[in-house]
């Protein structure tokens, strides 16, 4: 498993975390945080491919 793969599962994660949370600010923490896995997920493919 690439490191990539790894960020993208906690990506997942965070985004089932959102769903299960009942406040408004912790949610949205969670959505940040899968949304920072991501893009790193792609810069990390993105140098690979590169090189």
């Amino acid at each position: 498993m690439h490191y990539s793969d790894y960020l993208r599962e906690e990506a997942k994660r965070y985004r089932k975390l959102a769903e299960l949370e009942h406040e408004v600010r912790q949610r949205q923490e969670y959505l940040e945080m899968a949304e920072v896995c991501e893009e790193v997920a792609v810069k990390i493919d993105n140098l690979r491919a590169s090189g």
